[in-house]
């Protein structure tokens, strides 16, 4: 009796060895299998979030590059308006400096006949003098006049670009503060 004892006892232990492995390995299958979970679940999570944060990207460059190119296009008009204010004040100027050398040249063939017709050197001399004031004064008034009209181009030629350069400073600033 012993032996069936021992025989019964050591075949219960051997199958409750065997109920506690096989405890054990359901145990590792399920925590293998919760890891498994876990994993798929925060690597699905992971691919999501990363696939909406480059969405958002790729949807901020294109955005981003819309508004750099009507930047860029409005710089460019900008440039085309400077451009012809200042072909246009290079045409007035130049036809200012054309109407004083026409009036110089004509003052000048008077005061030769004039001094063609001096009878005495000081005549010649104060017809000199009187020419050489007229031309100076002439002169002096034709520079300053082209000088205002210069400083007028420029001022309007500038304006287009100051205000592009405004609206960089406006437009690029904000992202930089915020």
């Amino acid at each position: 009796m012993t032996t069936a004892k021992k025989t019964g006892a050591a075949k219960s232990a051997q199958e409750t060895l065997e109920a506690v492995a096989e405890a054990q390995k359901k145990t590792m299958d399920d925590a293998i299998q919760a890891g498994t979970d876990a994993f798929a679940k925060g690597y699905e999570e992971f691919y999501n979030t990363s696939r909406e944060k480059m969405d958002e990207a790729q949807k901020s460059a294109f955005e981003n590059f819309d508004q750099v190119s009507d930047f860029n296009r409005e710089n460019v008009e900008a440039m085309i308006v400077s451009s012809n204010i200042v072909a246009k004040g290079f045409e007035v100027i130049g036809k200012e400096f054309a109407a004083f050398a026409q009036q110089a040249a004509e003052a000048n063939m008077a005061a030769a006949k004039k001094f063609s017709s001096a009878k005495n050197p000081q005549e010649m001399m104060d017809l000199q003098t009187e020419w050489a004031k007229t031309a100076f004064d002439g002169f002096v008034a034709e520079a300053t006049k082209l000088q205002d009209i210069s400083v007028k181009v420029s001022n309007q030629a500038s304006q287009p670009i100051n205000d592009r350069i405004n609206k960089a400073v406006e437009t690029f600033a904000k992202p930089i503060a915020a």
